[in-house]
């Protein structure tokens, strides 16, 4: 008998695992039970992704999908630019041409999330998903999933959840719940940028714009299209933006008043970004303690934000969920060529996922608290610094790093760049006068 499988959930953890699994020479029978009716009955799948080498990347090679991802991944979407709220830009990475790009250790193509699920939907046998299934409650003993239509399925002899924040899987494996990060926002987008807002266009870049300044922050992120995603992020009660959104209903113009109001002396540039956008969505941001982690219980496992919920202020969300996908599929496919214990098998993953997720997770912390800080746009690439460190290897903490003052310099240079741009702004407003 093939080892039965459910995966709660086709995102981007669940349909990769689905298909990691799929490539492999084992006997496992597989089934996804999502809750969107189709694989179109959302319009938006949210923005632009980078994925990492070494996580992302490496799952879509395993996966068999690099020729097909190498048609979508935006190289050019590397292009990185850090300011503040005078339009003042501290930080530009410039991207690299691709052929350096492709084979560089540190590439972080960007793609779309709406495209890497299509692919991964169309890498998938299409009869493993079951649509419109929105999961209710769980048989503990025995894997008998019951879904809100009334339908049952099961039983499994593992239970996979990839289902997200609100996972109906976690509450079987922990009673810890997502809690509201402190931070709300607001998503939109403008599409035409190149023809209608030329100047803006080339403003924002190719890749991303992330502005940061007095506890708030605009991000600018090109996408596939051409089109550009934009977001306001602010320190407000869980409800603000969600009420927001539900006041002013259609009445867009009315809208970006009140999300303008709370940006009230930053540069006119960077305002033009709501301005010119429509199509908000309401975004509280929600996360999981740091080092969350679960009893293991047979029979049951969880990938992806359901086993490690963060913010998505260090990127590393999509990626750990591929991730674990891929360490789990490998873990499974060993076992069941070896004869070996499959319960084993998903401890042994767990055990891994946890200090990897851990790390992910104070990554995330450590800039969501730089953006919450006065002058965050300075603290955010200080930030930045330990979080480049850590990807290279490197503890600025031990041996000779220990003597370079790299955070410190960090800090005066885009503190000094930052004074420059307050005085060009002072300047740019007398002779306006």
């Amino acid at each position: 008998m093939p080892l039965s499988v459910a995966i709660i959930g086709a995102g981007p953890s669940g349909l990769t695992l689905a298909r990691l699994l799929q490539v492999t020479e084992i006997d496992v029978s597989i089934t996804i039970f999502e809750r969107d009716v189709s694989p179109t009955s959302r319009p938006s799948q949210g923005g632009t992704l980078d994925l990492h080498n070494d996580t992302g990347l490496a799952a879509l090679k395993k996966a068999g999908l690099w020729d097909e991802a190498l048609k979508h991944l935006r190289y050019d979407g590397e292009e990185l630019k850090i300011g503040d709220k005078n339009a003042t830009v501290l930080l530009h990475h410039r991207e690299e041409p691709k052929s350096k790009a492709e084979t560089g250790e540190y590439a972080r193509p960007e793609i779309d999330r709406e495209l890497l699920r299509s692919m991964l939907l169309q890498s998938v046998k299409p009869k493993i998903i079951q649509w419109g299934k929105v999961l209710q409650a769980l048989e503990p003993n025995t894997g008998v999933l019951t879904f809100r239509d009334q339908s049952t399925a099961g039983p499994f002899d593992l239970v996979i959840g990839a289902d997200g924040a609100w996972s109906k899987v976690r509450p079987l494996l922990t009673d810890i719940k997502p809690q509201y990060s402190g931070i709300c926002g607001f998503t939109s987008f403008i599409n035409n940028v190149n023809d209608e807002y030329p100047e803006m266009s080339k403003m924002i870049g190719r890749g991303s714009y992330f502005v940061y300044s007095d506890r708030k922050s605009f991000t600018a992120q090109r996408m596939g299209d051409e089109s550009v995603r934009i977001a306001a992020w602010v320190m407000k009660d869980e409800k603000y933006a969600s009420d927001v959104v539900a006041k002013y209903g259609k009445d867009e113009d009315a809208l970006k008043q009140e999300i303008l109001g709370n940006f009230a002396d930053w540069s006119p540039d960077i305002l033009r970004w709501t301005q010119a956008s429509h199509g908000f969505v309401a975004w509280p941001l929600f996360e999981l303690p740091v080092g969350q982690f679960w009893e293991h219980k047979k029979g049951y496992t969880m990938i992806g934000d359901a086993a490690s919920l963060m913010t998505p202020f260090a990127g590393e969300g999509v990626n750990k969920a591929m991730k674990d996908a891929l360490e789990l599929a490998e873990a499974l496919e060993v076992a069941l060529k070896s004869d070996r214990d499959i319960d084993e098998a998903v401890k042994n993953y767990e055990q891994a996922m946890f200090p990897r997720a851990t790390k992910y997770q104070q990554c995330t912390l450590r800039n969501k608290n730089a953006l919450c800080t006065e002058n965050s746009a300075v603290n955010v690439l200080v930030a930045f610094v330990d979080m480049v460190a850590e990807e290279m290897g490197y503890d600025l903490q031990k041996g000779w790093l220990a003597w370079v003052p790299v955070k410190t310099t960090m800090y005066y240079y885009a503190s000094s760049r930052q004074t420059l741009g307050q005085s060009s702004k002072t300047l740019r407003s007398l002779f306006r006068r």
